[in-house]
């Protein structure tokens, strides 16, 4: 769940955005979201950039003060010469302005670097909160809701640019600097004349808000075109991934995807563009008002001088003033990254805060769950289920008995809703009407990660994780995933032990090409392994195991050769084989046959077969089709 603390503290900018019934621009919201947050996520850290950027500001000010009263002491320094007092104030003046000036070159890169590793931290954080909310609901329908996958990609950084709230942090770094010196700068024309150093505090800042709200209207922009950047970012995956590399190559699809990507990239950014299109009037007139400001500054300053109103020493100080007064940063590409990188933040307490949120109706879910759970059965009762944004009913009032401690074969043509009813099971979807029990207790009542725990599966989209293969098992049962012996009797059962062993280095090897000293398995190889981790799950308490046709890249007899080997391994344990095939489940104790989302038959293969129904007709039909292709010669002699 979501801290209500931590959401209070980031969300207290977005409640603030508002002065005198307007939206702050996003470089000021940025700065209060950027400065409620830093002390969250390192005190230390923060309390050390601020430091930084408090002498960043405050050493060019001295300098600017210290120069004007340089230049102001030579000619008497000239006059009397360098010994006598005069000169030896000249000379202390130029040692201090240049012990200022190297504290400065020294400083801007050591603010530099420590704002670099404080944005690193920063983004570690805001990612791991992303995947946190992300993991919060059971289930992984938000995971399909294009809503959600909008906030989660503005959450990892905003626009075609791709700034994230780390790039905020060091734009931060740089701009609070630049803005406390023109203040600090303003602030020195108020010996001139008061009204003057007045004008410029108030001025300056009214600026950077016109200036500024520019931003709000480009950042609202990029973040709602997080749909067509996730797109021309999936083309991009495509032309880079090793995956589709030989489809595209064969196919000739590089030219045609790099088109793709243009023109989404394109039509993410033409809204963008419009909005930062030159030629606005509050631009013009914003920079109107400052250069009014300097002229009528810089004309008071060369009048007092001609009347003799000003020292040397005076002029130059408040020549410099005016200089750092304008030194303030507006509208760059500084402003930019701190107002896009910002708007990520809102999109992460957003995120968080629609996760966290229960469906209305849903059941909270703390009932207890015994350790022997499954005990008697589980019950499907006129369970309906149809996807978000679909028409039709995946699971159209289907009744099911799964009796524990039993094996139970799901057969039935692609889209009988196989695959639905084990999601269901287990928890990743939740039914629209009808109930699921176990032991005759409303499935929901549990908690629905303790459940899971107690579900383990081998789907036909199983992930082929880029770990060790120590990992790749361990995964089924992190808690136990230090026991070597356990570890091993998993890989035993599954039949991939040797192979693991024979590993360059043996357990410890990763299991992808893509990093150094990695290797790749096969097909059926990976299937072993997932098959291992689902066994690693069952020692782990996993009382429900599932093969969801894992074996797209198997033969016929090579699938039925794996199911037996799982219903042998697996008996005593509710196990549930899903398949298409007909042939390959036929020793499961009973089989079900599902048919647009009803439950047809069912019994054991040979009640089935004897009973000549559906199964008996799909079943000779597959063997038919099965012999013919066994009985085709072998072409050639390689």
């Amino acid at each position: 769940m979501t801290d209500p603390d931590r959401d209070d503290t980031a969300g207290t900018p977005t409640r603030a955005r508002r002065l005198w019934g307007r939206p702050l621009p996003p470089a000021l919201t940025g700065t209060l979201i950027l400065l409620r947050l830093l002390p969250m996520v390192s005190l230390p850290l923060t309390i050390l950039l601020g430091w930084a950027v408090l002498v960043s500001a405050a050493f060019p000010i001295a300098v600017t003060v210290v120069s004007g009263l340089l230049v102001g002491s030579i000619p008497a320094a000239v006059r009397s010469g360098l010994a006598s007092p005069a000169g030896q104030r000249s000379v202390a003046l130029l040692v201090a302005i240049t012990l200022l000036i190297v504290a400065v070159r020294v400083l801007v890169p050591f603010r530099s670097a420590l704002a670099g590793v404080f944005a690193r931290v920063v983004d570690r954080h805001l990612q791991g909160r992303v995947m946190a909310a992300v993991a919060t609901p059971s289930g992984i329908g938000h995971l399909e809701d294009p809503a959600i996958l909008d906030l989660i990609k503005n959450a990892e950084g905003v626009g075609a640019e791709g700034d994230h709230p780390g790039d905020a942090v060091r734009s931060l770094a740089t701009l609070l600097p630049s803005w406390l010196q023109a203040l600090g700068s303003a602030a020195v024309l108020l010996a001139f004349h008061w009204w003057l150093g007045l004008a410029w505090l108030v001025m300056w800042p009214v600026v950077l808000v016109v200036l500024q709200s520019e931003f709000l209207r480009v950042g609202r922009t990029a973040s709602g075109q997080a749909g067509v950047v996730r797109r021309s970012d999936y083309y991009r995956e495509l032309a880079i991934r090793p995956g589709p590399a030989k489809e595209l190559r064969l196919w000739g699809m590089l030219d045609w995807l790099v088109g793709r990507f243009d023109n989404s990239w394109h039509q993410a950014m033409r809204s963008v563009w419009q909005a930062r299109r030159p030629g606005r009037p509050v631009l013009w007139l914003s920079t109107g008002v400052v250069g009014v400001f300097n002229l009528c500054a810089l004309a008071l300053l060369a009048w007092a001088a001609v009347q003799g109103n000003l020292s040397l020493a005076a002029l130059a100080v408040y020549l410099n003033a005016i200089q750092g007064a304008n030194g303030f940063q507006a509208f760059d590409d500084v402003n930019r990254r701190l107002a896009y990188g910002t708007i990520a933040i809102p999109s992460v307490v957003d995120l968080e805060r629609r996760l966290a949120q229960r469906p209305s109706g849903e059941p909270s879910g703390t009932a207890a769950l015994p350790l022997d759970v499954p005990r008697d059965a589980i019950r499907f009762h006129d369970v309906r289920f149809r996807y978000p944004g679909q028409r039709d009913d995946v699971l159209a009032g289907l009744d099911l008995t799964i009796p524990a401690g039993h094996s139970l074969a799901i057969v039935g043509l692609n889209g009988a809703g196989k695959t639905t009813l084990v999601k269901l099971l287990g928890r990743l979807y939740e039914p629209d009407t009808g109930r699921i029990t176990v032991d005759g207790i409303d499935l929901r009542t549990f908690d629905a990660s303790r459940w899971q725990r107690r579900v383990t599966a081998v789907f036909q989209d199983f992930a082929q994780y880029h770990l060790s293969a120590r990992d790749n098992i361990g995964l089924g049962a992190p808690d136990r995933a230090d026991d070597r012996e356990r570890l091993r009797e998993a890989a035993r059962q599954a039949g991939t032990l040797e192979l693991i062993e024979s590993l360059p280095h043996g357990w410890d090897t990763i299991l992808s090409r893509r990093y150094t000293h990695g290797v790749d398995l096969s097909g059926g190889q990976w299937q072993r392994l997932a098959l291992a981790r689902a066994l690693f799950a069952a020692q782990g308490g996993a009382r429900v195991l599932i093969l969801d046709e894992p074996t797209a890249s198997l033969d016929v007899r090579a699938e039925a050769d794996l199911y037996d080997r799982f219903l042998d391994i697996t008996r005593g344990l509710t196990t549930i084989l899903i398949s298409h095939r007909f042939s390959t489940v036929r020793r499961a104790e009973r089989i079900c046959v599902l048919e647009h989302g009803r439950v047809m038959e069912q019994g054991s293969h040979e009640e089935l077969l004897a009973a000549g129904g559906r199964y008996a007709g799909m079943f000779a039909l597959q063997a038919a089709r099965f012999n013919d292709a066994a009985a085709e010669p072998v072409a050639g002699g390689g």
